[in-house]
């Protein structure tokens, strides 16, 4: 698979990351949360392998960065109506996310 592929692929699982993350945050059913982190564990070591095939510049990091928002944003609309955060706080998640995945 070529970089621009792998990068969209790896948007897609950090998007995923980050909005498990917003949602173990957020939500009203806490029954719901060790699923939620067993979801993030999974998804990790998805993206975890993802991350290893290239290095990563910023110019890549940045890119990923506004995918993966836009990702979250899509998901958060047509899945999770119900849970509400704000993007600034989704923002803070995805950056950490990537910063821990592609340093």
């Amino acid at each position: 698979m070529g970089k621009n592929n792998i990068i969209k692929s790896l948007s897609r699982v950090i998007a995923n990351i980050s909005l498990h993350k917003l949602i173990v945050i957020h939500t009203n059913r806490p029954e719901s949360r060790h699923f939620l982190e067993s979801e993030i564990i999974e998804y990790r070591s998805l993206a975890y392998a993802k991350s290893q095939e290239f290095n990563w510049n910023d110019a890549d990091k940045e890119l990923i960065k506004n995918l993966s928002l836009k990702f979250l944003k899509n998901m958060r609309e047509n899945k999770y109506q119900d849970i509400s955060f704000s993007d600034k706080e989704a923002e803070k998640v995805v950056l950490d996310t990537i910063k821990s995945l592609l340093g």
